[in-house]
């Protein structure tokens, strides 16, 4: 009976975590993979605002080098670690774990303990994609090379003073992509990755050193801001779009590792489970 709760409560897990995977790809294809489709709020502009008059320069970290930062080195990481740590627990037990039952699949409690982390840190990257594809569309901000991509002609008369008509004669795919400055995906997408990969570091590995978590934890961080920061020097954000987005990935990796995974709390408790997967009730024991 306990299995099959178990099992009825993860298809319900995975149901939102696919309705949410869903989501993010209509979003991703509706609002990159054309120049129409999605359009983000068209913000007026002055012609002669050399704010968003700078040069376009090269893009040095593409999303070629950010998804695998934000992604797939955390879920790297969380293997290695789960399968040391469950080596060191059975040496120092020396008693095998029973394989707990989810429906017909049975699985050792420390791969199902891995396999939670990996679903819900991935379904947090999902969020964290939506909610800034979602404020890229809503803000519309400029970015600080629109102009030089719009190709406004500046001697029209529809281009004196405050625009508020189309006069961009540039790749419109590329007009729309200079309209989502606000915030920097960059930054949202790799301190969630990286500053989730520290908050599990100081939950999960375990060191005799005092100073080897703090060096893991500092470099996954300084990866973020580098990446993000890159964006600044490449003139495809302002500082604040910067900012802001690592405001937003920090607040996201917040929530799930604190209080979705609770990672702190219940490896102080039962290092072996995640609130992924519904946990047990202990049964009270009486007598000696």
């Amino acid at each position: 009976m306990a299995s099959n709760v178990k099992l009825i409560n993860i298809i319900f897990d995975l149901i939102c975590f696919i309705l949410v995977l869903v989501v993010f790809i209509v979003i991703k294809i509706l609002l990159y993979g054309t120049a129409e489709g999605l359009y983000p709020y068209k913000r007026e502009f002055m012609c002669g605002d050399t704010s968003i008059h700078q040069p376009v320069k090269e893009e040095t970290i593409g999303y070629d080098v950010i998804d695998p930062l934000s992604f797939v080195i955390p879920i790297v990481v969380i293997m290695i670690v789960e399968a040391c740590n469950n080596m060191t627990r059975s040496d120092e037990n020396q008693v095998e774990e029973e394989k707990e039952s989810y429906g017909p699949i049975t699985l050792k409690p420390w791969i199902a303990s891995m396999i939670s982390l990996m679903v819900v840190f991935t379904f947090g990257g999902f969020v964290i994609g939506i909610l800034t594809d979602l404020s890229k569309m809503t803000v519309g901000r400029l970015r600080p090379s629109f102009l030089t991509v719009c190709q406004a002609n500046v001697t029209q008369a529809d281009c004196q003073g405050y625009v508020t008509k189309d006069v961009c004669t540039g790749d419109p795919y590329d007009v729309k992509m200079a309209r989502m400055s606000f915030p920097s995906g960059h930054a949202s997408m790799s301190m969630y990755g990286m500053l989730f990969l520290a908050f599990y570091i100081q939950s999960a590995v375990r060191a005799e050193t005092k100073l080897l978590k703090p060096l893991l934890q500092m470099v996954a961080v300084s990866l973020s801001l580098f990446a993000g920061l890159s964006r600044l020097a490449g003139n495809f954000h302002f500082l604040n779009d910067i900012v802001a987005g690592f405001i937003l990935g920090a607040i996201i990796a917040w929530l799930i590792a604190f209080k979705v995974l609770k990672l702190f709390a219940i490896r102080i408790r039962k290092p072996k489970v995640y609130t992924f997967l519904p946990q047990q009730r202990p049964t009270s024991i009486t007598g000696d």
